[in-house]
């Protein structure tokens, strides 16, 4: 009976990431063209660029002088919001030339990103974390997205100098979630504008309140404020920042912890929007989509966990009886489970290999073999391990930005 459970939940699993496959698969064929299009702007707004910083004096002068090497037709205001930092970050902000340098009481990277809004005068605010550098085209590449009903536009956030293991893995996961990002452009569900650049109309901002000084994850939260009152998110592939990553996984665990719980705040905000005909976008798929991931990060740890057990559990017998277990006839006709689970993989590796076929037309370096297995095989895995204890501090209420 149990085997037939675990049957029927591996084919629910199987199908639910076929579904989604193919229609990723379908859309990035559909729009492949556009993919990297730029759209015409005949007339550059004015902008102003805020950069929050809390404690980070090893890296705000490099992320001002990448902000400032960035080209645009236009002066870019540039403005270092300082949230009440310990270090010398606001006394190294304040000696750069041709920048405004605040300092506040620190109450949360939200509320510096506020505090700089108020500041500035630009019609387009580009907000950009203090441990990351555009590269030089960024406000070339992103701008020209805000057309009609856009309020804000992404970009490709990528690792900088990634050389340890865990460094290179963080950045084949952002390219692998840089182009997912732009597929979903394509069904208006763009559901987080990254901290380490992305660009709002402010007025909007203004309009809608500003960004939420509550929810652990402002980038993700003002993403599903703004498709709410439908707006449009845009994704420029091709405009690249490059930010510092978790050097360890104490470091890592900390950062996806904050992730999920950010994700499980928003979504309890916007849940009385679920399948909501007015709001079709987020609430026929954005918030099923997030219900569904959830549960399949989950199911899927478990199923890895039980086919590795059972196998265990056969190698283990096979060895008590004194038989070969690796002696198996090839006569043996796998299931139809099998052939689905295969096919759903199979699918996955074919979205992955579109994923870098296309990354690499914007100069990323093909991963290496080993690197992606060690992603596939060990990396992914620990996501639902976290998302776990990620759910237990969100209930318990134990979490901290």
């Amino acid at each position: 009976m149990a085997d037939i459970i675990i049957d029927i939940i591996n084919s629910i699993f199987a199908l639910s990431g076929i579904y989604f496959t193919v229609l990723f698969i379908f859309l990035f064929f559909h729009h492949e063209k556009k993919f990297f299009k730029t759209p015409r702007m005949e007339k550059f707004p004015s902008i102003s660029i805020i950069i929050p910083a809390f404690n980070e004096q090893s890296t705000i002068a490099s992320t001002i002088k990448a902000v400032k090497a960035m080209t645009y037709p236009k002066r870019k205001e540039i403005i270092v919001v300082d949230d009440g930092s310990k270090d010398n970050t606001f006394q190294i902000a304040k000696k750069i030339k041709g920048i405004k340098v605040f300092t506040k009481k620190n109450n949360g990277k939200a509320s510096a990103l506020n505090f700089g809004l108020k500041k500035a005068t630009g019609e387009i605010v580009v907000c950009v974390d203090s441990d990351s550098y555009p590269e030089k085209n960024a406000l070339l590449k992103t701008v020209p997205f805000f057309q009609k009903d856009v309020a804000a536009v992404t970009s490709t956030v990528l690792i900088k100098d990634a050389k340890k293991m865990i460094e290179k893995l963080q950045d084949l996961e952002y390219t692998i979630i840089a182009w997912s990002r732009k597929i979903m452009e394509y069904l208006e569900c763009i559901y987080v504008t990254p901290g380490p650049m992305s660009l709002y109309k402010r007025k909007i901002l203004l309009d809608l309140g500003g960004f939420d000084e509550k929810n652990i994850t402002e980038d993700i939260e003002i993403a599903w404020r703004l498709l709410k009152n439908k707006y449009k998110i845009k994704m420029a592939l091709d405009a690249k920042v490059y930010t510092h990553a978790p050097k360890n996984l104490s470091i890592w665990w900390h950062q996806r912890i904050r992730w999920n719980i950010g994700g499980m705040q928003t979504f309890l905000k916007y849940i009385d929007l679920f399948f909501s005909k007015d709001i079709r976008n987020m609430g026929m798929l954005l918030l099923p989509l997030f219900s569904i991931s959830y549960v399949l990060n989950f199911v899927g740890f478990g199923l890895t966990g039980y086919i590795i057990s059972k196998g265990l559990q056969y190698l283990a017998g096979a060895y008590m009886f004194g038989f070969n277990p690796f002696n198996i006839s090839l006569s043996i006709i796998p299931d139809m489970f099998f052939f689905l689970a295969f096919f759903s993989f199979s699918l996955a590796m074919l979205l992955i290999k579109l994923n870098f076929d296309t990354m690499k037309k914007v100069g990323i370096v093909p991963v290496k073999v080993l690197d992606f297995l060690v992603y596939l095989f060990i990396y992914i895995l620990l996501s639902p391990l976290n998302l776990l204890d990620s759910t237990i501090r969100f209930l318990t209420g134990k979490y901290r930005w």
